[in-house]
């Protein structure tokens, strides 16, 4: 019978299955949760129990490990700033020693400017330092650069506030906006990037610690009994908010390192003794290290937990689910159970929490995961929706960690191929349906390397994972292009992406020069605005965020340097009619290499005897099809490095040039590096150096050892060639 074209076509399943999948960026789609909580990535594990559990209303304003505590602060480069309180004083974390140095000339009890009375939190903004003097009532602000005093913040007159207001703890917006928690005045002020006070928003009573998350979205702890967390938001909307960091974990940006329970720093991740010798990696919060007694209190889980989702819909009449997929770690002495129920019709929470045990059905239960995967057929009858559920349990010490979750449906699997007498009653079709499944995961896998197969053909997606998978080099060789397993993969992917383009200009310089910027990583998008922020409702989870994001819309003028310099553009010939003398003018003639010519100007060890070539055209052939490359020093200073450029320059190079690499080094000499937009480059003005530690050479400079910290100005210093003269 032939369809009707006045009709719309029936529904029917598809060719392949498809999924619905749960994790904690989609979300988990939980409609009951017992003993369970979501991990830092939205793992779903076991609780702990409730003397271990952690709370956003942890004293040290830590927000139960998700933000960093009032009295650190974190700069966009790892740079970690401490308020030791007991001073007070200021110090900062040294990654080579493994130790928090007091810096100078700030801290101390008093009503100096530069002085502390009684302050609380810190924090870091577009190259400032904040401090709030509860004590002085003020906010202080230091510049990061040479830590000079730009002024201090208080709210003016107008405000109206009942009591002198007490800082007590700053966090920053997208938009570079400050908030302040007032504790006297039960508020939070907000002041422009500039230091103008802007607004006040009451209502918190005696709010204390304050945090800001990915969506701008500020955190607020209220001291009582107990203790209480409110969000605000940039509306001045005011709402309460459960004191569970697992609810609230994944809005807030990722930490470099932990804050545990004690309100201790676990800076292991970020200590990179010189020595190689072990240091001591764990502080308290006033940045004394902290002596481990060797005795390890292990959390304690609860033993078991229950997840059941909400009714997850297929679209399909009578969708015969196929298969759950597991995905996470499964430690030994832990499990999970998976049941399922399906029906036609989504059931109300009284409906299915008075479900008897004995419909819900599949019951398989996971004991260890190959490759942090496991999975198991559906035993639940045809309906459009489903209810999972799954115990977790665990043996107290440790817990399940399930990652994600698949649900694929509707069941295409082989039966559909045999007779309908192996289909025909229940229990035959499930002995069936489990049977075949053994060899419907096999086939699976193949029919899904064939759907992506194209990921192959693709630059950005070509597996590249070791010698026996490389594929991004096989690819390569497609279209002439030998990629060095030397170089880092992205390096390597972003290569061959441009070759295409680039082939319209191979063996040209300027197709040479744009293959170096790749090489190089040189390209306009990636050195001069990496990671452009979007508009502050959309900011990400980067570690620029700890504290505020970078401005909206930054500046990018920088542009690719030149390096490659062809020979025969130093030329400067004299042409008669065309020319005038002078110092770009230059008069040649047969002695232009210095070639050793019979009763004409051969010498012994003055003159050079060249047999090729003629010197006639000797002028020509000096500087013809000869180049130089301008590569930064940091290319030369490892052999890896050094044979990967000149490989490059090799293959990609036409085979009639000689080619030469000057690998620049930071610095402007006249008259030896200071071609411009080639070799020049103005250095910084390099570390100091102790003479009882350093040798002397060019651009040192000479720095005397401090007693009270660190030296962070340079360049007052004696410094060779320029204040200092040695006899």
């Amino acid at each position: 019978m032939m369809p009707n074209p006045l009709l719309p076509p029936l529904r029917r399943p598809p060719d392949d299955p498809t999924s619905l999948l749960l994790n904690g960026r989609v979300g988990w789609q939980a409609d009951h949760m017992d003993n369970l909580v979501f991990g830092p990535a939205g793992e779903l594990e076991l609780d702990l129990l409730p003397e271990y559990r952690r709370t956003l209303t942890e004293p040290d304003g830590s927000f139960g490990g998700l933000a960093l505590p009032t009295n650190l602060a974190i700069t966009a480069d790892g740079s970690l700033f401490l308020l030791d309180r007991r001073g007070p004083s200021l110090k900062l974390f040294d990654p080579c020693t493994c130790r928090f140095e007091t810096v100078p000339a700030i801290g101390g009890s008093g009503p100096g400017p530069r002085q502390f009375s009684d302050p609380h939190g810190i924090g870091i903004c577009a190259g400032n330092l904040y401090v709030c003097d509860t004590g002085n009532h003020r906010v202080g602000v230091f510049g990061l650069r040479g830590f000079a005093l730009r002024g201090h913040w208080a709210p003016p007159a107008s405000a109206g506030l009942a009591n002198p207001w007490e800082p007590f703890d700053i966090a920053f917006d997208g938009a570079g906006r400050a908030y302040v928690s007032d504790g006297a005045n039960g508020c939070i002020h907000r002041f422009s990037p500039r230091g103008h006070w802007r607004a006040c928003f009451a209502g918190f009573g005696v709010v204390t610690a304050l945090a800001m998350d990915c969506r701008d979205v500020l955190y607020a702890v209220t001291d009582g009994d107990p203790a209480a967390v409110h969000t605000l938001d940039g509306n001045g909307a005011i709402e309460p908010v459960p004191a569970r960091p697992d609810f609230n974990a994944l809005c807030f940006p990722p930490i470099p390192f932990e804050i545990d329970i004690q309100g201790q720093l676990h800076l292991e991740t970020i200590c990179t003794p010189q020595n190689g010798s072990p240091a001591e990696t764990l502080f308290d919060l006033n940045g004394d290290p902290v002596v481990e007694t060797g005795i390890v209190n292990f959390p304690t889980y609860e033993s078991d937990g229950t997840y059941i989702s909400l009714p997850l819909d297929s679209q399909l009449y009578r969708c015969q689910w196929h298969r759950i997929i597991l995905h996470g770690a499964l430690p030994s002495g832990c499990q999970v159970q998976v049941c399922t129920y399906t029906a036609e019709a989504a059931l109300s929470e009284a409906e299915l929490t008075g479900l008897p045990a004995e419909q819900w059905q599949t019951r398989q239960v996971a004991r260890g995961m190959d490759d942090g995967r496991w999975d198991c057929l559906v035993r639940s009858g045809a309906g459009r929706y489903l209810w999972l559920k799954l115990v977790l349990h665990g043996n107290g010490m440790i817990t399940p960690s399930l990652s994600s979750v698949e649900i694929e449906f509707p069941r295409l699997g082989l039966r559909r191929y045999l007779p309908a007498v192996f289909g025909e009653e229940p229990v035959s079709a499930d002995f069936t349906d489990r049977f075949l499944s053994l060899y419907d995961t096999t086939l699976g896998g193949i029919e899904s390397e064939l759907d992506t197969l194209a990921r192959y053909f693709d630059p950005l997606s070509a597996p590249a994972d070791g010698p026996d998978r490389d594929f991004l080099s096989w690819l390569g060789m497609w279209i002439g292009v030998s990629l060095d397993r030397r170089w880092p993969e992205a390096r390597r992917r972003e290569f061959l992406k441009k070759s295409g383009e680039l082939f319209a200009l191979r063996g040209t310089s300027l197709g040479l020069w744009r293959q170096l910027l790749v090489y190089l990583g040189m390209q306009p998008g990636q050195v001069c605005c990496p990671g452009e922020v979007e508009e502050p409702s959309r900011k990400t989870c980067s570690p620029e965020n700890l504290n505020c994001a970078r401005p909206e819309k930054p500046v990018c003028n920088w542009e690719p340097p030149k390096l490659i310099l062809e020979h025969f553009r130093l030329r400067r010939w004299l042409y008669a009619g065309a020319g005038r003398l002078n110092e770009d003018s230059v008069l040649w003639g047969k002695s232009i290499v210095n070639r050793s010519q019979l009763d004409e100007n051969a010498q012994a060890d003055r003159t050079q005897l060249k047999m090729t070539q003629d010197p006639y055209r000797d002028p020509f052939y000096v500087s013809a099809h000869k180049f130089t490359l301008f590569v930064p020093a940091r290319y030369g200073s490892r052999d890896q490095d050094k044979k990967s450029l000149e490989t490059l320059l090799k293959v990609e190079s036409p085979a009639h040039t000689q080619f030469f690499v000057n690998y620049v080094a930071p610095r402007f000499r006249v008259g030896v590096q200071a071609t411009i937009g080639l070799d020049s480059v103005i250095a910084r003005i390099p570390e100091e150096d102790i003479l009882s530690e350093a040798a002397l050479g060019q651009d040192s400079v000479l720095g005397l050892e401090r007693k009270d910290g660190p030296h962070f100005e340079l360049g007052n210093g004696p410094r060779v060639g320029t204040t200092t003269v040695i006899d």
